[in-house]
């Protein structure tokens, strides 16, 4: 079964442009994260330093002598806040834990014992060796864990636990703080770098988007553009650093594929250098074919044109409205000149052959061959570019990507497949 037809994923998330640029930047990226850490982490620590403290009083926070001693269920119940005096053994010994957090089992002055939640960084001494005073505490009701139902029977009550833990975090230190921001925001500026090279380089046509892919601004944009560039498609999966159809300019822009086609393909090959001279070349290649039925090779030198406009249009030679308007110029004359692909095709090759012997080449047959044979694997794919009407009405385009005709370019977009293995 033939494979079904997918815009090129070569280069698809940019680590083939410019890859040593990235390593370049890693100074950077350092001087960033190291300047979050040491620079913006000092500012920072003052803001969060008074969010993490829990104000005087609260629960879980250091009981000063202003708050009142419970020695009972009782009084707690009555007080609403309070401390407790604690024997160290209590503080050191007699706990069990639940999940991440550590309970204690207390015995108050009255003889009752309970469960208690405390935060150990918040106990204070009393100034008698071995007894302690608690956190702020309150009397809270809760759903006792399976861990603490093991005391049941010792426990004076289930439902209710002394709660001087309260909203405590543990706060960092400056330079833990600094160094736990240094390691998020080294996180977020390799994310954040990664995302801006990739919409940078899909804007400046450097690669195709990895996800929302249709929105590949090198895409046809309507009916013209994908007709056009089914016209030279055969060159477009030429040359391996080529894409292929349907990108209106047969590959998207690294430096490497610009510098070809300025320098090299249109400067040497063609003696283009400019708008002026692309234009004056591509309306040569299409007025010699145009209104005449008995030239010789116009498959060859229309579908060229085409590609000429293509390349001028990555190099930034014209603009999108004016390679529309060529596309159309050159496209009337081909269907004028041929009724289907497979006519179209034949020009095309006869030609290419025909030049590769006056170029010298010993092997001009075998060359024109292996076109041929990519002719006929584009030819098989049911969504390949020679399943565009070769009849694409191409008159009243609005150009530019307007709004033009765009029933053939949606389902060929639509009809998008990965290659079958």
């Amino acid at each position: 079964m033939a494979a079904r037809y997918k815009i090129s994923d070569k280069n698809i998330y940019g680590f083939r442009t410019g890859m040593y640029r990235m390593f370049l930047l890693l100074p950077v990226y350092l001087a960033l994260v190291l300047g979050i850490e040491f620079g913006l982490g000092s500012l920072l620590y003052r803001g969060y330093e008074k969010t993490a403290v829990l104000e005087e009083g609260e629960t879980g926070n250091v009981a000063g002598e202003e708050i009142p001693v419970a020695q009972s269920i009782g009084d707690m119940e009555r007080l609403g806040t309070f401390t407790l005096l604690v024997k160290c053994v209590a503080v050191n010994h007699d706990k069990f834990r639940s999940g991440d957090q550590v309970y204690h089992w207390i015995t108050l002055d009255s003889g009752e014992k309970v469960i208690a939640h405390i935060n150990r960084k918040a106990i204070g001494e009393t100034g008698e060796a071995g007894l302690y005073r608690m956190p702020v505490g309150v009397w809270r009701q809760w759903d006792p864990p399976q861990e603490a139902l093991v005391y049941e029977r010792t426990l004076t009550v289930t439902d209710h636990y002394v709660d001087m833990y309260g909203d405590f975090v543990p706060v960092l230190t400056q330079e833990d703080y600094g160094w736990a921001l240094g390691r998020k925001a080294s996180v977020w500026v390799f994310v954040i770098g990664v995302a801006a090279y990739r919409i940078i380089g899909v804007r400046r046509w450097r690669f195709a988007p990895a996800l929302l892919w249709k929105r590949d601004p090198l895409l046809p944009r309507n009916d013209l553009e994908c007709f056009s560039a089914s016209t030279f498609a055969i060159w477009a999966h030429s040359f391996p650093m080529l894409e292929g159809w349907p990108l209106v300019t047969g590959a998207h822009g690294s430096r490497k594929v610009v510098a070809n086609f300025k320098n090299v393909a249109l400067g040497e090959q063609w003696g283009i250098h400019d708008r002026q001279e692309g234009l004056r070349t591509v309306h040569e290649l299409v007025e010699e074919h145009a209104g005449k039925l008995d030239t010789v090779y116009a498959g060859w030198d229309l579908c060229r044109a085409n590609q000429l406009v293509g390349m001028m249009y990555l190099v930034k030679m014209i603009t999108r409205e004016e390679m529309d308007q060529e596309f159309a110029r050159t496209g009337k004359v081909i269907q004028q000149r041929f009724s289907s692909w497979e006519e179209m095709a034949e020009s095309y090759l006869e030609g290419y052959e025909a030049w590769r012997r006056r170029c010298g080449d010993p092997d001009a047959a075998g060359s024109a061959a292996r076109r041929r044979y990519i002719f006929r694997q584009l030819k098989e794919n049911p969504d390949g570019p020679y399943a565009v009407p070769f009849g694409t009405d191409l008159t009243g385009m609005t150009y530019g990507g307007g709004k033009a005709a765009r029933d053939v370019v949606k389902r060929v977009l639509r009809n998008y497949r990965g290659p079958c293995q």
